[in-house]
């Protein structure tokens, strides 16, 4: 039988207020892949994805008590932390390499670990993301895609799609809103007995 896992609220709780490196080892252990596919989606490279891991954990760490539990998860949380961080440093790359062409591809590589049951558990975890997108409503998947995996703004989705900057927010708004009820009913599911 398995241990109960810690939930990921208690971890950032202890972290926060106790600075506990139990607490923040075990959650890098459970994230890590995440955020590591993110960082590589949006970089497209491992060298500078694996530093950018570890340059969003070390935020964690630093700044924990920055964590709000009233806005999200703390999965939600390391998601955006590293999209917005992948993001800047894209941008600030960009910026030094003048004329420079990028290119974004997603891949999905999963992250090295060398833990058989954690490549299982991020395989799982990015299959039912992958079904939970497809779920969605063709222009919201766009528009989520756009963001997330591409790391463009709203007002270079709304040019690339040719729609309002209004429109494109409404889709990622209510196309996370949908994404993560998905998500929470698929875990129910996996986890009631």
């Amino acid at each position: 039988m398995h241990a109960v896992k810690e939930d990921d609220y208690e971890l950032m709780r202890a972290i926060a207020k106790e600075r506990d490196e139990r607490a923040f080892a075990a959650l890098y252990d459970r994230h890590s892949g995440l955020v590591f596919t993110l960082c590589l989606r949006v970089l497209h490279d491992k060298a500078e994805a694996e530093d950018l891991l570890i340059d969003v954990f070390y935020e964690l760490w630093e700044k924990a008590d920055r964590y709000d539990p009233s806005r999200g998860s703390p999965t939600t949380y390391l998601a955006t932390l590293a999209r917005s961080r992948a993001i800047d440093r894209l941008r600030s790359k960009s910026s030094r390499s003048v004329g420079a062409t990028i290119t974004l591809v997603r891949d999905d590589h999963p992250a090295p670990t060398a833990d058989p049951s954690q490549q299982t558990a991020d395989a799982e975890r990015r299959s039912i993301v992958t079904t939970a997108l497809q779920q969605l409503d063709p222009a919201q998947r766009q528009a989520i895609e756009s963001a997330y995996y591409d790391g463009l703004s709203h007002s270079e989705i709304a040019a690339k799609l040719n729609k309002p900057l209004g429109t494109v927010k409404t889709w990622i708004r209510t196309g996370l809103i949908r994404l993560r009820d998905s998500l929470r009913s698929q875990y129910e599911e996996t986890t009631t007995p």
